[in-house]
């Protein structure tokens, strides 16, 4: 990590974090002493609030210790795989860094560099391997934040290398097309520049913008993240950009407002400022707000510089919206966006309306499943991963419309099913803790079986590829498919009774038909966990783990296709159940809930599957009459996974 001053620490953070457990080292380099103490302090900061909040353990906290290598000497980066310039915004230093470390690294040393709107062209220009320069755009605060844009070089074996190490340091990248300032800058420094124009014309103070704002879409108003990152001059750089761009012109010129603010803040916190304001100022402020964000969304799809799935996501997540800004646009509806982008455009000289808002094509997207192909074979991409890929119902419809698709497109054979870091958590537990009765809970486990009987009825084979936490729903729609292959990380289990409930996506009657009655009660009983090694031995698994589960899943499938063996689904046979159940140890955990799942158990498997879910949603349902349910889903709201419910077994 190159540069020690107000984004490095973080990102250095963020990095020794994900790395620190597996031994590898961060180095954290800046030319000036006072600026590496102040950002090795910082990065203790955090650790130290980590261990007093219980967040992290003694032995990560050493680790991260450890793993941290603060140094003076750029020499110190030539072992490095990968390299992160965050020192500067300015492209004529860029280009100085940029020279000295290449004459320090290897040449399989991937550089990337951390700026909120210059080109990639522009900064490789006269690099000695411009191939494996690349833009990566983080985002506030940069630690923890997901989303890094990424602007590729072209080279293709060296971007995957750059995608998959950023996902190895616990991003989520996102890749733009390599346009001044990319998808989320363009979007936002716009917003900002519309706000500052709004408190420069009288309009509204920023008190009343950011609560104007706040109110209708969340983000906590433009013009407070501004206060937050100190970010006025840098949005004044990137208009400029913008500005001069091939698609600029004399809209984008940042409002003199932002120089004059400087880093001075916008919000004084001794004295607020009145946020009341009324419904006509309301309106103002809003249509002119949405109309400057709906249409450089737009853009920026109109131009193919981010897809649309990626873009809704990235706004969300980037820009701390309630929800991703397609998704708002489409709340509102195509006539309604256009009615404000063009109310706006006449109002403004120079403000570009998109072509699919004058036309109101606003275009259709899937919001939380990519697809992706590899010959014959697609691999279906489950993307949630501020939730760890948690099953909400608008994603398990949107995996039954992909698979279906699939299904009657001849040039595809076989379908991976995996996740972006093949993590599968489980049912939404905000969806179920929502569940107001028992024929809710019912429905919403006969929606999931009418999924998953998608994936297990395909006439093409389905295999999951899996990997670290595969709970819940994620364990039960693996199971659905034809075949399950999973990474070394696998950390698999059905803990529903730990909150109260039995699964409802089929893990009752598929989990025994797949690895036996014995070991099938043993885990839904008691919650617990496996790993990849027992997840193989127990048939779970249908090969041994794999490092590159998906790679593995391929070969699988191609294995099915050329005759070599047969993938299938679960037998949905009857099977027999004996009059006497092996004894489980429960612990703390629900008689009340245990009694429930033991008689769907008992009843479903010796009927055929389809009649064996029936049960299962049934029994579902009698969980919502129970106070233990209540009690586990407030309790894992509360307290998360690793505090157990006090359960009344009742």
């Amino acid at each position: 990590m190159i540069g020690s001053g107000s984004i490095g620490p973080d990102l250095a953070y963020g990095f020794v974090s994900a790395l620190a457990r597996e031994g590898g080292k961060v180095y954290l380099h800046d030319i000036r002493q006072d600026a590496l103490d102040a950002g090795v302090a910082r990065i203790r900061g955090y650790v130290a609030k980590g261990l007093a909040r219980g967040k992290i353990s003694e032995a990560a906290a050493r680790a991260v210790e450890e793993a941290l290598v603060p140094t003076l000497r750029l020499e110190d980066l030539a072992a490095c795989d990968y390299v992160l310039e965050a020192a500067t915004e300015d492209l004529a230093t860029k280009r100085v860094i940029l020279s000295k470390l290449e004459a320090v690294v290897g040449p399989a040393c991937l550089i990337g560099f951390a700026t909120s709107g210059i080109p990639r062209a522009q900064i490789a220009e006269g690099a000695r391997h411009p191939e494996r320069c690349f833009v990566n755009h983080p985002f506030y605060p940069a630690w923890r934040a997901l989303p890094v844009e990424v602007v590729l070089s072209g080279h293709v074996e060296l971007g995957d290398r750059m995608v998959a190490t950023l996902k190895h340091l616990g991003k989520v990248p996102i890749v733009t097309a390599d346009a001044p300032c990319f998808a989320a800058d363009d979007i936002f420094c716009n917003y900002v520049s519309e706000a500052a124009r709004i408190v420069a014309e009288g309009l509204a103070t920023p008190a009343q913008v950011d609560a104007i704002v706040n109110d209708a879409i969340g983000g906590g108003g433009p013009l407070n993240v501004m206060d937050l990152t100190r970010g006025n001059l840098l949005t004044v750089h990137c208009q400029e950009l913008m500005r001069d761009a091939s698609t600029g012109g004399p809209w984008f010129e940042p409002p003199a407002i932002l120089r004059e603010r400087g880093n001075a803040a916008w919000h004084d916190r001794k004295a607020p400022g009145d946020p009341r304001h009324d419904d006509t100022l309301r309106t103002a402020v809003l249509d002119r707000i949405l109309a400057v964000l709906f249409a450089r969304t737009y853009f920026v799809v109109d131009q193919g510089i981010c897809e649309a799935s990626d873009l809704n996501w990235l706004t969300r997540m980037s820009l701390g919206f309630r929800r991703g800004l397609l998704d708002i646009a489409e709340e509102y509806g195509a006539a309604r966006v256009r009615a404000l982008c063009e109310a706006h455009a006449a109002k403004h000289p120079g403000f570009h309306v998109p072509r699919s808002i004058s036309r109101e094509a606003l275009p259709s997207f899937r919001r939380h499943v990519l697809v992706d192909r590899d010959g014959d074979l697609a691999q279906v991409v489950v993307r949630r991963p501020e939730a760890r890929n948690a099953l909400n119902r608008e994603t398990l419809d949107e995996i039954a419309a992909i698979v279906r698709e699939l299904g009657d497109d001849a040039s595809v054979r076989g379908i991976v099913l995996t996740s972006f870091d093949g993590a599968l958590a489980g049912a939404d537990i905000h969806e179920l803790a929502s569940l107001k009765t028992p024929a809710d809970c019912e429905t919403i486990c006969r929606r999931g079986h009418a999924v998953l009987d998608v994936l297990a009825s395909s006439k093409k084979p389905v295999v999951a590829a899996v990997d670290g936490p595969v709970l819940g729903g994620g364990a039960e729609l693996s199971m659905a498919c034809h075949a399950r292959v999973v990474g070394t990380a696998l950390v698999l289990g059905q803990p529903e009774v730990n909150l109260g409930i039995i699964p409802g996506y089929g893990g009752t009657q598929r989990l025994p038909r797949l690895i036996g009655l014995d070991r099938a009660l043993d885990l839904l009983r008691t919650g617990r966990s496996i790993g990849a090694a027992e997840a193989h031995a127990t048939g779970w698994a249908t090969v041994a783990p794999a490092s590159d589960p998906v790679g593995a899943a391929k070969a699988l499938l191609r294995q099915h296709l050329t005759g070599e063996l047969r993938l299938a689904p679960v037998d949905p046979a009857p099977i027999a159940v004996p009059a006497d159940l092996p004894r489980v140890e429960l612990g703390h955990r629900s008689r009340a809930i245990d009694a429930i799942l033991v008689d769907v158990v008992r009843r479903g498997l010796v009927l055929p599957l389809s009649e064996g879910l029936a049960i299962e949603a049934e029994g579902f349902g009698r969980c919502k009459r129970t106070v233990d349910l209540d009690i586990g889903m407030k309790n894992f709201i509360q307290n998360g996974p690793r505090v157990p419910a006090a359960f009344l077994h009742e």
